[in-house]
């Protein structure tokens, strides 16, 4: 975020807290936003102003999406008992509703996104901001984003510390998300240092414990973000799993950034005689960025370049993945990440390299988006191909090769249903907003 406009929202906060401190509720010409959010806010919300820290509230800030991310974070707080354990923002039971005081709060609803949020003593106009935040987050995220702004306001309000932080999911570089769960996308994380910029500037060490989520121009995203960074350790590809690697990650990592340490500490050797400790970038202020074998750009575009058929191949249907772990393809995959990462990347490379990662990760995964597909569309699905009089195959029973080859001899027949669009630009062309990313 750039200088300017983290220091205009830390001025709105200031002026939010003292404004609400000093009369309680803020007047309506100062209330902007979701009118029945400002409403319930208006009602409801009881700020508090600035708090005392509360010497207990010091532990590692955690947020994972995973099914085993309870794991984890029971981890973290072991490693970390002596100095605050861990706090944690995990999937919940029941998705996109929260428990607080009791009370159940469904945050798919402006009513219950405001309510909640009514309970953590922010300003007035915080709060309705983080109110619509958390409304408008992605299906299946608002529940651990609701625990995450809890923790994140305690410490804007001065009654937590945070220096170290773990977040934890599958990524493409630019998302989190979690198995049969929600995505937490880095625009995300963005908005929410707009709404507690005290809160995460008081980020030291932070730990990415997701596939692809380091190389060069990770490590600069993250120094952006968050003002006050020390040390970063990431993976400039696959990450290992819960059980397989990433808690043994963790511990190593949870010791050498314990407080009073050099972050110079913070480097990839710490992973070694762990799975995928060959995968570990780092970046600390001291030694800068260490991962990754160093290449030109040049010699990526070059191999991406020299590699270009076998890509089509696959987006064909001509040549099927084996496995989406290994092979020429998630070769291919690993290079596009390494130019995106790059830090002599300009923006047309970046741009051209973002569509052609996100069409390789659904190539490698395509036998489990087709299931996904197939299931999410039926209702649509049934309805077009039953009016067309064309009989509807299981989509999670044909390769691509078989897929591209029916959606072919079947495109005069559907024409002009929503089917045939579905079919055209999902399976075939593989695009987001038909196959989201949470599906990979």
């Amino acid at each position: 975020m750039p200088a300017y406009q983290r220091q205009h929202n830390e001025t709105e906060n200031q002026t939010n807290s003292s404004t609400s401190s000093n009369s309680g509720q803020s007047t309506a010409q100062e209330q902007l936003g979701n009118q029945q959010i400002i409403d319930i806010i208006r009602a409801k919300n009881n700020p508090t102003g600035q708090r005392e820290l509360n010497p207990n509230k010091n532990g590692i800030v955690f947020m994972g999406l995973n099914e085993f991310a309870h794991d984890e974070s029971r981890a973290l707080n072991r490693y970390n008992r002596g100095a605050g354990g861990a706090i944690s923002a995990l999937p919940q039971q029941k998705q996109d509703h929260i428990k607080r005081g009791g009370v159940e709060f469904d945050l798919r609803t402006e009513a219950g996104a405001a309510s909640y949020v009514a309970t953590l003593g922010l300003p007035d106009q915080l709060a309705i901001q983080v109110a619509e935040f958390l409304f408008g987050a992605g299906n299946e995220a608002r529940d651990e984003l609701a625990q995450f702004v809890r923790i994140l306001s305690e410490a804007e309000m001065g009654e937590r510390k945070i220096d170290r932080m773990v977040l934890s999911g599958h990524s493409v570089g630019s998302q989190i998300w979690g198995d049969h769960n929600g995505t937490v996308k880095f625009t995300d994380l963005d908005k929410l240092i707009e709404l507690f910029p005290k809160a995460m500037g008081q980020v030291q060490h932070l730990f990415m414990s997701a596939c692809y989520s380091g190389g060069e121009r990770g490590m600069q995203t993250y120094q952006g973000m968050f003002e006050n960074i020390q040390s970063v350790w990431a993976y400039h590809d696959s990450s290992p799993g819960t059980w397989s690697g990433a808690m043994g990650h963790m511990e190593r990592w949870e010791t050498a950034t314990e407080s009073g340490k050099d972050a110079s500490g913070v480097d990839p050797s710490l992973a070694n005689g762990i799975r995928k400790a060959k995968n570990v970038s780092t970046w600390n202020v001291t030694d800068g960025y260490q991962g990754d074998k160093p290449m030109n750009l040049h010699e990526i575009q070059r191999f991406l370049t020299e590699q270009e058929g076998m890509f089509q191949s696959h987006y064909t249907g001509e040549t099927l993945v084996e496995s989406p772990q290994s092979g020429p393809l998630r070769q291919y995959y690993a290079m596009v990440q390494r130019a995106l990462n790059h830090s002599d990347a300009d923006g047309d490379l970046q741009s051209r390299m973002s569509v052609r990662r996100d069409v390789t990760i659904r190539l490698l995964y395509y036998t489990l988006i087709s299931g996904k597909f197939n299931a999410h569309y039926q209702d649509v699905l049934a309805r077009d191909y039953a009016s067309a009089g064309v009989s509807l195959p299981d989509f999670s029973s044909l390769n691509r090769r078989e897929a591209l080859e029916h959606i072919e001899a079947n495109s005069s027949a559907l024409g002009g249903t929503q089917a045939l669009d579905l079919l055209q630009r999902g399976l075939r062309n593989l695009s987001n907003d038909v196959i989201p990313t949470g599906w990979v």
